[in-house]
């Protein structure tokens, strides 16, 4: 039988499958096909971690543009930003109020929604926009509402 150094001889002309030289050639080429795709695995694992850290670096700037673009909003309309607090407590109470019905609706439909679409298809029409909805403007009043105001001089 022919060994390749790659590996890629005819596995099934083995022509003594007891002779321990064939067996140590043949051991040697499956430990230099493994560490061949052990160096692609670590080349790959780099690749990875460079993508992660141009990630991780993209984040931050954006974070940082969204966090100037905030403070530069928020100064240029500090009289709303009480309003906005206010509001957002406010609105803090409907929105458990339409978690307290939404939970009570499944408790008390529990099995319709179970068995029917139509069931289905009804609360979500009841609870899912006015939800969705109020998610929205509470996601834009919070970072509004936690102003960090700067005492006047």
């Amino acid at each position: 039988m022919e060994v390749s150094p790659t590996g890629q001889g005819n596995p099934g002309a083995i022509a003594n499958p007891n002779d321990p030289i064939l067996l140590l050639h043949l051991l040697a080429n499956l430990q230099n096909q493994t560490l061949e795709a052990q160096r692609q695995m670590m080349e790959m694992q780099r690749q990875q971690l460079e993508i992660s850290r141009e990630l991780l670096q993209v984040n931050r700037e954006q974070r940082s543009r969204q966090i100037a673009e905030l403070e530069k909003w928020q100064s240029g309309h500090e009289p709303i930003l009480d309003l906005c607090k206010d509001t957002l407590g406010k609105l803090e109470q409907v929105h458990a109020a339409l978690m307290r019905e939404l939970g009570n609706y499944v408790d008390e439909y529990h099995e319709n929604l179970l068995e029917g679409d139509f069931s289905l298809s009804d609360f979500v029409d009841r609870f899912g926009p006015r939800l969705a909805h109020l998610n929205t403007m509470l996601a834009v009043l919070r970072p509004l509402a936690a102003a960090n105001r700067k005492p006047e001089a």
